[in-house]
This record gives structure tokens, C-alpha cells and sequence, in this order.
């Protein structure tokens, strides 16, 4: 008698013993699952002010049940704290099947660390017909996609990037097939009209005579460029000077054409003011120096139809 009271006494002893120091413990919501069913696993870390608990990773851990799992909830327990955390599990084999144990580090004040397991369990796995049926049905994991991402959003990514890539092709092919239009020729510049415009222009009235020359000249030399074809924009007045005996153009045109520009090119580069009353007869002289152009183009033209008629 004395024996019995002193073995229940050690035990009780120990059940304390055991509640207080850290400790880890699992449970399952049922011991039998149909196949691909939800079954719930809870974990439970026990611990008290003086050791903190590592928490596992159960969804790694459980990686090939196809785990679900909530965050780790920490609760005021009887005898200290507690940390828990449930996770749904599916298994898709028939049979006994055994949830490992989990390991748990426990870290103490001093630093040590406590090394701590969950209970393995069983769990019977069953079939899932219906009533009626001889066969199982079709039950098959999800297929695992690396990163934890589920299939329906790979597939739909793969159907929305497929999507695009055929409206892309067909808009292609239509803008290739299209005949592209012509760029519109440029309107013919009335360079006559243009001298009037600079005339009208107001510069003189404002003291802006470079403004003014500047205009006149670059005129000028666009119109020797297209009725001549030759280099008029970019070239100094001594250059154009050869380019226009290159041409063949009269000496006397070509001179007045020279001192035109030269005048101009005092006013520009020089900062020369010519006279107010000379300033405005240049409009008339850069138009009177077109007509002498065109007249000679007309008549070069006129040359060459007589030599080679058509």
C-alpha cells in the first residue's frame, strides 16, 4: 500500500514536471480521412518566461500534403504561454499514414538551446467511393508548381500572354499588308510673295535690320537653289559666286546677285545699318534679281527644247 501511494505520488510529480517545461504537441482533428479530404493538424509550442520557441515552417514541412496553413496565434496558458498554429492537410494514398514528428528548438535565458518533438501520428486513410461504386474515383494531388504558385494562375497567365500574342501578330500583319501613302508634296513657296511678306514685315519700323537682311537673303538663295540647282544655303557669297559661274549664268545678273547678297552680308555679320531708304528698296531689288533668274532659266529652256524637240 505504501508502494502504490509513493509510484502515483511520483507520477503526479512528473505530469507537473512535465507541464511546465517547454514542450511541443500535436493533434489531429480525426484518426480517419476519405482520400483528398481536409484534415486538420494542430501544433502547440508550451513554453514559459524563461525559453522562447523557434517556430517551425510546417508548410515546408508538410510541403507534399498540400498544406493551408494559418499564422502562429500566441495564447495565455495555465502554466505559462502557448503558441499554436494549424494547418489542413489532404493525403492522396490509401492506408495508414504517419505524420512525422516536428522538431522544436527551444531557446533559454542562458542561451541554451532545447531541443523538443511533437508525437508522431497515425491517421487511416480511406477510400472515397460512393455508394454504389466499385471504383475510386479520380483523386489526384495538385500538381505542384515551383514558388508556391497555384496552376490555375500559371494557366491563365499562359492563355492572357497567348491572347496578346495573337493580337500583336494580326496587327502587324494588317499594318504590313496596308499600302503605305505617299508623303505629301511639299506646296511650291512663292518667293515673290515672300518678298512682300519681309517688305510688310515691320522689322525696319522695330530697328531689327540683321532680322530683315537675314530673311531677304536666305530668300534669295532658296530660290537660286531650286531654279538653278546649285548649293546656295550653305556656301559663302564667294563660293556661290564660283558655283553661279559654274552655271553659266550671265556675268552682269551674276554680279548684281553678288553685291546683293555681300549688302546683306554686311548688315548680318558686320552689324552695318544701311541707309533707312535703301533698306526698303531691297524688297524690290531681291524681286527684280528673281525675274532676271527666271527669265534665264526660261530662256536656257527654251534653248534646249529647240536643240532636242520631242
Amino acid at each position: 500500500m505504501y508502494i502504490s501511494g509513493l509510484l502515483a505520488a511520483l507520477v503526479v510529480l512528473a505530469e507537473g514536471l512535465h507541464a511546465q517545461v517547454p514542450r511541443a504537441e500535436a493533434a489531429l482533428d480525426t484518426a480517419t480521412a476519405r482520400l483528398g479530404d481536409p484534415v486538420r493538424l494542430t501544433v502547440t509550442l508550451y513554453h514559459d518566461a524563461t525559453a522562447r520557441p523557434e517556430a517551425p515552417d510546417l508548410p515546408q514541412t508538410f510541403r507534399g500534403l498540400a498544406p493551408r496553413c494559418t499564422g502562429w496565434h500566441p495564447r495565455a496558458g495555465a502554466t505559462g504561454f502557448e503558441l499554436a498554429q494549424e494547418c489542413e492537410l489532404r493525403f492522396y494514398e490509401l492506408g495508414r499514414r504517419e505524420i512525422p514528428a516536428v522538431a522544436v528548438p527551444f531557446v533559454t535565458a542562458t542561451g541554451d538551446t532545447l531541443r523538443r518533438e511533437t508525437q508522431p501520428l497515425a491517421l487511416e486513410v480511406i477510400s472515397a467511393r460512393r455508394e454504389g461504386e466499385d471504383q475510386l474515383r479520380d483523386i489526384k494531388p495538385p500538381l505542384p508548381i515551383s514558388g508556391g504558385v497555384p496552376l490555375w494562375v500559371v494557366v491563365a497567365i499562359g492563355l492572357l500572354a497567348l491572347v496578346l500574342c495573337t493580337l500583336g501578330g494580326v496587327w502587324l500583319w494588317r499594318r504590313r499588308s496596308r499600302t503605305p501613302e505617299p508623303p505629301p508634296a511639299p506646296e511650291p513657296i512663292d518667293y515673290a510673295a515672300e518678298f512682300a511678306r519681309i517688305a510688310a514685315s515691320g522689322l525696319l519700323e522695330r530697328g531689327a535690320f540683321k532680322a530683315y537682311y537675314s530673311r531677304l537673303s536666305e530668300n534669295l538663295r532658296r530660290f537660286l537653289e531650286e531654279s538653278l540647282t546649285i548649293e546656295a544655303m550653305e556656301q559663302t557669297t564667294s563660293e556661290l559666286a564660283d558655283a553661279l559661274r559654274e552655271a553659266e549664268v550671265d556675268v552682269a545678273l551674276r554680279e548684281q546677285i553678288i553685291d546683293y547678297l555681300a549688302a546683306a552680308d554686311l548688315v548680318k555679320f558686320a552689324r552695318f545699318h544701311p541707309a533707312l531708304d535703301a533698306a526698303r528698296r531691297a524688297p524690290d531689288a531681291g524681286l527684280a534679281l528673281l525675274r532676271a533668274i527666271e527669265e534665264t532659266v526660261a530662256t536656257r529652256a527654251a534653248e534646249a527644247h529647240a536643240e532636242h524637240p520631242v
